[in-house]
């Protein structure tokens, strides 16, 4: 039996409680916040016997495996590195850590103890992704030479989640002071991420950054600042040779949570559209005789989701691909970008 802890309980908890609570062997034992109210709640919706409100009181007084952080982004380094001083195994939201100083302090703690971490990456559950990954690193298009990538919301245009000058779960997401880090934190970790994936490594980020005007009197609304970055583009060169581009905005029209890469080699090129399809992805294979290129529609199998993934490694004692190593990797990705932004040149990625 496996048992779980789950710290932090507000929205995205309840995918993490819904997902674990179903697992054969799993048993969810204990939960917690600084919002008593909140625990108490989330405990009776999912049956779950003991919440506190110090992730410390209830790492200390309760038998677990493994513990589920799904706090906000300041607080996944302190209580991932409690869990792990425990022996317990991790599996943390993303980003990883708000700086790449932590998120390497999680990596390097989780290998001294030969811990099984985890990180959230939540569009890897896209079947077509795990197998487009799949089939290219087994040379299926050959050298990976260009990627186009990109990850495109339109919230603060259109108000399909709801308006974002009165709705504070998005108002944050665009004030520094409140700990956001704009696109590039919320939503380019993300992609840099499936980039990596598909990709291999990326060894050098030519970074721009976008903050604009969004028509509110004094640049805030109520105690928050409105001053994190809106978008960025980025020109990437990867590890393997490749190069390619990767950016995000929240300023794009009709696209209400479009993530594309596509993927070219001298072999062959992958697309994977997850508007289209989580299950489907285009492949097109090089032929100098086809007039034009010919692409076909490749259907994936079923493959586990990062929480049936997560419970596999706590049962084999072994991480898989999506560990903390992973999360430092896509943290220093954050870094560069930030850093290559302000200096107005490109910079080396040093996980």
């Amino acid at each position: 039996m496996i048992r779980l802890g789950i710290i932090g309980t507000g929205g995205m908890a309840n995918t993490h409680a819904e997902s674990f609570s179903p697992m054969k062997g799993v048993r969810l034992a204990a939960c917690c916040d600084i919002d008593p109210a909140r625990a108490r709640a989330f405990a009776s919706r999912w049956n779950i016997p003991k919440w506190y409100i110090d992730y410390r009181e209830m790492l200390d007084a309760v038998t677990l495996e493994a513990v589920s952080v799904v706090t906000v982004d300041a607080a996944h380094a302190p209580a991932s590195l409690a869990a792990i001083a425990r022996g317990l195994a991790v599996l943390c939201e993303k980003p990883l850590a708000t700086s790449l100083a932590d998120a390497r302090k999680m990596r390097d703690a989780a290998r001294a103890r030969g811990i099984v971490t985890h990180v959230n990456f939540s569009y890897r559950n896209a079947r077509c992704v795990q197998a487009a990954a799949a089939l290219i690193r087994a040379g299926g298009i050959g050298r990976v030479l260009h990627v186009e990538a990109s990850y495109l919301q339109s919230w603060l245009v259109q108000d399909t989640w709801g308006d974002w000058r009165t709705t504070d779960a998005f108002t944050w997401r665009l004030s520094r002071r409140h700990g956001s880090a704009g696109t590039l934190g919320d939503i380019g970790c993300h992609i840099y991420d499936l980039t990596d994936l598909l990709c291999g490594d990326i060894s050098e980020i030519a970074c721009r950054l976008s903050t604009f005007d969004k028509g509110v009197a004094g640049n805030r609304i109520g105690p928050y600042v409105l001053d994190a970055n809106d978008g960025f583009v980025s020109i990437v060169t990867l590890a393997g040779g490749g190069i390619g581009t990767v950016h995000a905005t929240r300023w794009a029209s009709g696209q209400i949570n479009s993530l594309k890469v596509r993927v070219y080699g001298d072999e062959g090129a992958v697309d994977v559209d997850l508007d289209r399809s989580a299950e489907l992805y285009g492949l097109a294979k090089s032929k100098r005789s086809m007039r034009p290129a010919s692409w076909k529609e490749v259907k994936a199998g079923i493959t586990p989701n990062q929480y049936q993934r997560f419970i596999a490694a706590v049962r084999r004692g072994t991480s898989d691909e999506s560990d903390f190593a992973n999360g430092a990797r896509v943290q220093a990705c954050l870094e560069a970008s930030f850093t290559s932004d302000r200096r107005r040149k490109p910079v080396k990625v040093k996980p």
